[in-house]
């Protein structure tokens, strides 16, 4: 080795020591507000990858120490001469950053640029040492070194795509006994993909419309209580019915990005889409924990002196609703600076499901076959509404509650405005249909249950039944998203 690349690799090894620039979560806003201006279809990462669609990103390289210019330009690119705007491989900016660009080819296989000869600014630079490090990246020698700390994980070990060999030693009797797992897919989930949790089962089955069968199966850590996805991070968040985590999925990779300890288990989550953060209940510990899905990580523990299970969030006021079944009561919950104020709103047994809207909070009884409305600002109970029997799902859609009443498969529907029921339909009598989940971009919604062997599709604009599809697969949980969205 010659005197000068002993004299880079020193170099090199004292500034991963002492570079903690890299370690920064999210870009400059300089170096932000320029990417967005050549590239206005990207979005940043929790991690500061910058991701311009599914097959496509830059890993930023941080570098030793940031240069003040008044404009910010590109001083060198591979191939050369080539703007931002064309996805150049390699771009370095006259302050020192510089960006990778990360394909994808048909197989999820990663790579980087195979040029080797880069300018020492690069090589120099080093990549966000919190950043989900893309499966199997293959890189050149020479870029190495702006790895720091960061591993990159194989296929094998990181993937929670159960594998052809895996399969027939962990399957159940249960899972025997649903008839192959088939979800027999219907046009109005065309260009979906669809995720299902079969009930007593700690496996995920991805379906697309091209297939019977599952496409691949993912396996979890243990049986999951509730899956919520986030679309700003493209994860997926999981509750467990046992442990005291919450596991982060990467749907991109099919990996785990975190892995979170709470103080007991989990009972409930409501994702806040507008800030990307999850509230997850925990009535056993008297908490309801704060996950930023941006960062992935757990920013605040809220104690209680109740025990929050059933959880609703109301984006319009930022306020919280949540149930305590041990006190039969419903509280509302609103920040004030850094503390939380609770107020009662009322008494309320066994209630399945919570909603709010800005005037007020919405709570179904199973058992008392009933519909309580809440009034937010006087903190009383203005309205209490008979439904059909066992009522175990509810959805909020413009000025209307679609409310699920499971024991005789009945649709109720409550007008917001006119503060009544405006219509009673019986979806069907065979199952037990107790779970809603919207379409995306659709005015359809899909109604699964459990011993049925079908799923029903129904149109929330026209009030009216749209299909009922045979497809053999109970469903505990169930995730519907974009085919572009992949998993």
């Amino acid at each position: 080795m010659n005197i000068k690349k002993v004299v880079i690799l020193l170099f090199l090894t004292v500034f991963l020591g002492l570079n903690k620039s890299a370690y920064a979560t999210k870009l400059p806003s300089d170096v932000w507000d320029y990417v967005k201006a050549n590239l206005p279809q990207a979005q940043q990462r929790f991690d500061s990858v910058i991701v311009i669609s599914d097959n496509l990103m830059y890993i930023p390289l941080y570098p030793p120490s940031d240069i003040n210019v008044d404009d910010i330009k590109i001083e060198y690119s591979y191939p050369d001469k080539t703007p931002l705007s064309k996805y150049p491989e390699v771009v370095l900016l006259n302050n020192g950053y510089s960006f990778l660009k990360v394909t994808r080819d048909k197989d999820g296989n990663y790579s980087l640029t195979k040029k080797d000869d880069l300018p020492i600014k690069v090589r120099l630079g080093l990549m966000p040492q919190d950043m989900l490090t893309p499966v199997g990246l293959k890189m050149p020698e020479s870029l190495k070194l702006t790895l720091g700390d960061l591993l990159i994980p194989s296929k094998e070990e990181s993937s929670l795509v159960l594998k052809e060999g895996e399969k027939e030693k962990v399957r159940n009797s249960y899972t025997n006994a649903v008839f192959k797992n088939e979800f027999i897919s219907a046009q109005e989930l065309k260009n979906k993909r669809t995720l299902i949790n079969p009930r007593n089962s700690k496996f995920i089955e991805v379906y697309d419309n091209t297939s019977q069968n599952p496409l691949y199966e993912l396996k979890l850590s243990s049986m999951p209580l509730k899956i919520i996805t986030s679309e700003k991070s493209n994860a997926a968040l999981v509750l467990y019915w046992s442990g005291r985590e919450v596991e982060i999925i990467n749907l991109a990779d099919e990996n785990t990005i975190a892995k979170i300890q709470i103080d007991a288990n989990a009972s409930d989550v409501v994702l806040n889409k507008k800030d990307n953060i999850a509230y997850i209940t925990s009535q056993n510990a008297n908490t309801i924990y704060l996950v930023d899905l941006n960062s992935m990580k757990l920013t605040k523990a809220i104690k209680l002196d109740q025990r929050p299970s059933k959880i609703a969030y109301c984006e319009e006021d930022d306020t919280i609703a949540f149930f305590d079944e041990f006190a039969s009561k419903i509280y509302k919950m609103k920040q004030q600076s850094s503390q939380y104020t609770v107020e009662v709103l009322g008494s309320a047994m066994n209630i399945s499901k919570l909603l709010c809207d800005e005037t007020n909070v919405y709570a179904i009884s199973r058992t008392q076959n009933e519909l309580y409305v809440f009034d937010k600002a006087s903190l009383k109970l203005t309205n209490t509404i008979e439904t059909d029997k066992k009522p175990t799902d509810v959805i909020r859609y413009n000025n209307k509650l679609f409310i699920l009443c499971s024991k005789e498969g009945y649709l109720d529907v409550y007008d917001i405005e006119e503060a009544k029921l405006i219509s009673r339909e019986q979806l069907s009598k065979d199952g037990f249909y107790s779970k809603m989940t919207f379409i995306p971009n659709d005015n359809n919604i899909l109604i699964t249950g459990i011993n049925s062997k079908s799923y029903l599709i129904y149109n929330l604009d026209t009030m009216k039944l749209v299909k009922k599809q045979d497809s053999y697969i109970d469903v505990a949980n169930i995730i519907i998203l974009n085919k572009t969205q992949r998993l």
